[in-house]
């Protein structure tokens, strides 16, 4: 069996380079051409550079309105457009929201992602997910 590599543009990308903006239409087309494991490699490569390789960042998600989204997502269960016998519920209160978010800390999360199934929040909504936003992140957690 003989092995053969292929050498494009994007393989000799400095994997500790600054972000790039200017791709030209023939390095993203490389990247598309690359084999699944090379490209896999390379990003791991970028990876190393900018993070440690064996830290884990634990995030806990938590719904805070859930069910009878009027998206039609094929993928998800809040989609209000299939039998997921998934009860719709109001959004959260913000002391339960803050509440979940401590509980998360405590147990070692250090990011607190808030999930929501609504195409666009009504004004008074908005107003009370910023706060929950607000207080979560004063509990030194990333949302």
């Amino acid at each position: 069996m003989t092995a053969t590599s292929t050498t494009t543009s994007t393989a000799s990308y400095a994997a500790d380079a600054a972000p790039r903006h200017d791709w030209t239409l023939d390095e993203i087309n490389a990247l598309f051409a690359l084999p699944f494991n090379d490209l896999l490699f390379q990003a791991q490569q970028v990876h190393r550079a900018h993070f440690d390789a064996n830290a884990v960042q634990v995030s806990t998600l938590l719904s805070i309105k859930t069910g009878a989204c009027p998206e039609d997502c094929k993928y998800c269960p809040q989609s209000g457009h299939y039998n997921t016998q998934l009860e719709k519920e109001k959004l959260l209160e913000i002391e339960k929201v803050v509440a979940q978010a401590q509980a998360a800390k405590e147990a070692g999360a250090s990011r607190f992602c808030m999930g929501a199934a609504w195409r666009s929040p009504r004004d008074k909504d908005l107003v009370v997910v910023e706060e929950m936003v607000r207080q979560v992140k004063a509990l030194g957690l990333e949302t």
